[in-house]
C-alpha cells in the first residue's frame, strides 16, 4: 500500500508538513498540561475507531480537538472529501491542541501525545511492522504494549525477539517526522553469541517464537496509516 500526502489550504498562517494541517500558529502552543504525563500513559491494545462522513465529521473533530470549530472552513472542506482515496491520511490539528484527529478512508482516531510531545499508540500499531509469530496473542499485546509506551517516551524503540536457539532478531521503531503518525522501523537478524552485548530497550523471549517478519510497503519500510484503510 502507497501513501500520498495532502496539504489543504488553511490559512494564511497555517503549519504545513506531510499529510498532517495545523492551524492558527500565531497562536500560543498548548501548554504541557494539556499534554499526558509520561508516567500517566495509558497503552491500548487497540485503537478507538470512528466511522465518519460528511454529517458526523465536524462533530467527531471538534471532540477531539476543541480548538476545531466544527463548522470551520477547515474541517468543512475536510468533511466534503469524504472517504479519503485509498493511499491518503490526512491529520487534522491545532498549534493550541494536544490531540490530533487522523483520518483513514472513511474512519478516524483521536490521537494523543505525551509530554514528551510523542504519539500514543494503541499496541496494534506494531502489526505488520517487525512482527513475531507463533507467538501467543496475549503476549505479543504485551511485546507490542510496551514497544508503544517506549514511543510515547522517547519516540524510539529497540527490542531483541529471541528464538529458543539463541539466535535474535533485532528490531528498531521510531517516529519519522515531520508526521506524527508515521512509524518507521528496521531489524536484522544476529546468530547466538553476536547479539547479546548490544544494548536494547526490551529483550523478548517466548519458547513459541518461530519466525519474525519485516513488512515493506512499496520499498519503504514505515507505516504511515496507523489504521487500516476501509
Amino acid at each position: 500500500m502507497s501513501f500520498r500526502t495532502t496539504f489543504p489550504l488553511v490559512c494564511l498562517a497555517a503549519l504545513y508538513c506531510a499529510g498532517c494541517v495545523t492551524t492558527d500558529q500565531t497562536q500560543a502552543a498548548a501548554p504541557s498540561s494539556q499534554f499526558v504525563p509520561v508516567d500517566r500513559i495509558q497503552i491500548q491494545k487497540r485503537f478507538t475507531v470512528v466511522d465518519v462522513n460528511a454529517a458526523n465529521f465536524g462533530n467527531e473533530v471538534h471532540r477531539c480537538v476543541p480548538q476545531l470549530g466544527a463548522t470551520s472552513k477547515t474541517v468543512v472542506d475536510q468533511a466534503a472529501k469524504l472517504p479519503l482515496p485509498r493511499g491518503t491520511v490526512v491529520s487534522l490539528s491545532n498549534v493550541r491542541a494536544s490531540n490530533s484527529f487522523v483520518i483513514v478512508g472513511s474512519r478516524a482516531i483521536c490521537l494523543q501525545e505525551s509530554t514528551a510531545r510523542q504519539p500514543i499508540f494503541a499496541a496494534e500499531i506494531f502489526v505488520d511492522t517487525v512482527s513475531p509469530s507463533g507467538v501467543p496473542p496475549d503476549v505479543t499485546d504485551r511485546w507490542y504494549a510496551d514497544l508503544a509506551r517506549r514511543i510515547a517516551e522517547t519516540g524510539r524503540a529497540t527490542a531483541a525477539y529471541v528464538f529458543p536457539n539463541g539466535n535474535a532478531f533485532i528490531a528498531s521503531y521510531w517516529i519519522e517526522p515531520p508526521l506524527k503518525t508515521r512509524l518507521a522501523y528496521a531489524s536484522e537478524f544476529k546468530k547466538a553469541g553476536r547479539w547479546e552485548s548490544g544494548t536494547y530497550d526490551f529483550r523478548f523471549v517466548d519458547p513459541n517464537l518461530s519466525s519474525v517478519a519485516t513488512v515493506a510497503r512499496n520499498g519503504a519500510k514505515a507505516k504511515t496509516a496507523p489504521i487500516d484503510y476501509r
